[in-house]
């Protein structure tokens, strides 16, 4: 296969950074980095680079399951952006395997999957670097800075900082629902969970009011996790109203200076 410089469009795009405030590294199951794409057919590819230095890259279902390879064909594109080059691929089992990847990572490696023969490409990115993280995984691997985020968050001790969490966590529900920022929507689903159950324990005499508010929330959230997961959010558009709704009336239970805290 012949190599070749990345293309104006793909440097524009490797270039790119997201605006939403959680990002996170997720694991997939065979160790790998988890893309998300924006696809009900495939709504995540795993990249990794094994042993021999050889990229995998690993299509996965809803449940992050590999799934078996057929009409699909992915072009990896990896290297320093002056010497990037297309790499030599062949299948293996569920994964499509690469030639070696170039030295010098850091640096964007390309991935541009065909779900089907003649199909349009979907162009994911995923930051290669190698180098140890503290943790002592390398860096594109490197899930320690997940802490404190998705279901390890841990809500404030006191009722108006866990509202100043959860006003700041319904805007990225918002922005990621609106933008189909599917990674950061898996985040803030998971983290907001973790602090509405927190409210009834921190709200005193009012704990066996807003209890049924708190599970209703919560089943909204679940709703829109599972379209998210299934790259499907139109079919969560009124659990997103639902849960604008009963946040609003949750928030009623409270002050003012409680119910709108920021922080």
């Amino acid at each position: 296969m012949k190599t070749h410089i990345i293309t104006t469009a793909i440097a524009a795009l490797i270039l790119s950074t997201s605006s939403f405030a959680h990002e996170r590294i997720t694991i997939g199951p065979g160790g790998g980095r988890v893309l998300y794409v924006d696809s009900t057919t495939t709504p995540n590819v795993e990249f990794l680079v094994n042993k021999d230095g050889r990229g995998e890259i690993t299509l996965l279902d809803k449940e992050r399951k590999p799934f078996a390879l057929a009409d699909q064909n992915v072009v990896v594109t990896a290297g320093p952006r002056a010497s990037a080059k297309k790499l030599t691929i062949e299948k293996q089992g569920t994964t499509f395997l690469t030639e070696k990847v170039p030295a010098g990572a850091p640096y964007i490696v390309v991935i541009q999957l065909k779900e089907k023969s003649g199909g349009k490409a979907i162009t994911l990115r995923a930051n290669y670097d190698p180098t140890p993280a503290k943790s002592g995984k390398p860096g594109y691997l490197d899930d320690s800075v997940n802490e404190g985020s998705g279901p390890s968050i841990k809500p404030p001790d006191t009722i108006d900082g866990l509202f100043a969490e959860i006003n700041q966590h319904h805007k990225e529900l918002k922005d990621g629902f609106k933008e189909k920022a599917y990674e950061a929507l898996d985040e803030v689903t998971q983290a907001f969970t973790v602090l509405l159950k927190a409210v009834p324990a921190k709200s005193g005499d009012k704990a066996a009011t807003v209890q049924p508010q708190v599970d209703a929330l919560v089943a909204d959230l679940a709703a829109i996790a599972e379209a998210n997961a299934a790259r499907t959010l139109s079919a969560a558009a009124k659990n997103v109203e639902s849960f604008n709704t009963g946040l609003a009336a949750l928030k009623k239970n409270y002050t003012d200076k409680t119910a709108n805290a920021k922080l």
